[in-house]
């Protein structure tokens, strides 16, 4: 199977590469160290056999008798020499000291050379005599080539199994990362069977499939509400979209110009809802998309509202009530200026719609060591406490009652209170209604120069 592009040996080609690396070296050094044990055994195997016989010597002796010279060539020939105390050769009998074997040594083992060859000798002296058996080194070497195919098999077989068995632990001991691989291949991962988290998994792998299991379950999460948002979006344009068919089709029918007016207007209201829900869902989408490390602006706030409050004190009129502005001069704020106005819009125009009072609607600024909070109360109905918990839900009427609102507002402003790593909560107003808290940790700003005062 080939590798896809942009990506290396998998896990298992590595770990199986660098087993068998470390099974080469020590198969390598295992064999040098067997080899060279077995040298040694072979040797001082060697060496008791000769002392052996130079004991036997000792105790059984030998009869004096003419003898040949020893063949060198022969591997396996044991030269033995006889000497009196005083230096005289007495075995092999009728032989030239250099033609019986290698020349007397002192007690000990020696290895010498004599005919061409090296020759192991041990000499020991015993009452009186001094008798030395010698063999070739060509025998040890012999009697070790012999034993050292089988050896060799023998760590051969033993590497091999060895890194069977090791490859064997290593697809073992990966069988659950490819468990999670076709958990993920054969699966939706926003509607797995059985959720991952579940499952008993190995420690190394558990922070990966807690990691997997936190995405696909925000996944699953931004999928079902966007699913929401769709349909309550759909259901949010039918309505107006119905009224604009039916008093489209109706205006310009009657001859009474008061009934023709009372179609045109409910023509345009129809426009003016459709046009700010999707006004809302376009701003929802932008906050949506805008990145959270965009810089933000510092700005003064008694300018910047002022753009926005002459359409706040017409849209307050228009519902019977006024608006009021408790917010120091000079303050200076750092955030995103649009994405603020657009979360102020939003609850001073939920604020007015579910009002349903003549007393003003207040919006407040305080400002500490800590951030931002804005405040914006009104004496309308209020929310039932149960019902605050669905705080940010697009297209959810928390009042519970029928109004021109889209139920986008309060999404929008838990949105910006987001962006700016900060909170929406909801409060009751002493003396009934509700008030709307944004909580925004944000920088504050250095002291105004006296220019900018």
């Amino acid at each position: 199977m080939s590798a896809a592009p942009g990506t290396s040996l998998s896990l298992r080609s590595r770990l199986m590469r660098v087993q068998w690396l470390a099974l080469l070296l020590v198969g390598t050094l295992c064999g040098a160290v067997s080899f060279a044990l077995t040298w040694r055994t072979v040797n001082e195997q060697r060496d008791h056999m000769l002392e052996q016989v130079a004991h036997s010597v000792v105790r059984h002796g030998l009869t004096p008798h003419s003898s040949h010279a020893p063949d060198p060539s022969d591997p396996g020939q044991v030269t033995t020499q006889i000497w009196t105390e005083g230096g005289i050769l007495v075995y092999p009998v009728g032989l030239a000291a250099d033609l019986s074997g290698p020349a007397r040594q002192p007690p000990g083992w020696h290895v010498v050379e004599w005919r061409g060859g090296d020759w192991h000798v041990h000499t020991m002296v015993q009452s009186g005599l001094t008798v030395q058996v010698s063999q070739t080194s060509q025998t040890r070497s012999q009697a070790f080539w012999h034993i050292a195919p089988s050896l060799l098999l023998v760590v051969v077989a033993v590497t091999l199994g060895l890194y069977g068995l090791l490859h064997w632990a290593a697809n073992w001991s990966l069988r659950p990362l490819g468990e999670l691989r076709r958990r993920l291949s054969h699966a939706d991962p926003l509607q797995l069977p059985e959720p991952l988290a579940r499952q008993a998994w190995p420690q190394d792998l558990w922070p990966l499939v807690h990691t997997l299991h936190t995405l696909f379950t925000r996944l699953s999460e931004s999928r079902l509400t966007q699913q929401h948002l769709v349909g309550r979006a759909a259901h949010g344009f039918r309505t107006p979209l119905a009224a604009l068919r039916i008093h489209a089709q109706l205006l310009g029918r009657s001859t009474d110009p008061a009934l023709n007016e009372r179609h045109r207007t409910h023509v345009l209201l129809a426009i003016d809802r459709m046009t700010r829900l999707v006004n809302q869902l376009l701003k929802l989408a932008e906050f949506d998309a805008m990145p959270q490390e965009a810089p933000p602006e510092r700005f003064e706030v008694g300018p910047w509202l002022a753009e926005s409050e002459p359409v706040w004190h017409t849209l307050a009129s228009a519902h019977g009530c006024s608006l009021v502005l408790d917010i120091a001069p000079g303050v200076h704020l750092v955030g995103h200026p649009e994405a603020l106005r657009a979360m102020l819009d939003n609850l001073v125009h939920n604020a007015l719609v579910h009002s349903g009072s003549t007393q003003a609607i207040t919006l407040s600024l305080t400002v500490d060591a800590h951030g931002a909070t804005w405040r914006v109360c009104d004496h309308g109905r209020g929310i039932a406490p149960g019902q605050r918990e669905r705080v940010g839900q697009g297209f959810v009427s928390l009042a519970g009652v029928q109004s021109e609102g889209s139920g986008l507002g309060l999404a929008i402003a838990c949105k910006v209170a987001e962006l700016h790593g900060g909170a929406l909560t909801l409060e009751d107003t002493p003396g009934g209604g509700l008030t709307v808290c944004v909580r925004l940790p944000l920088p504050l700003p250095p002291p105004p120069t006296a220019g900018e005062r």
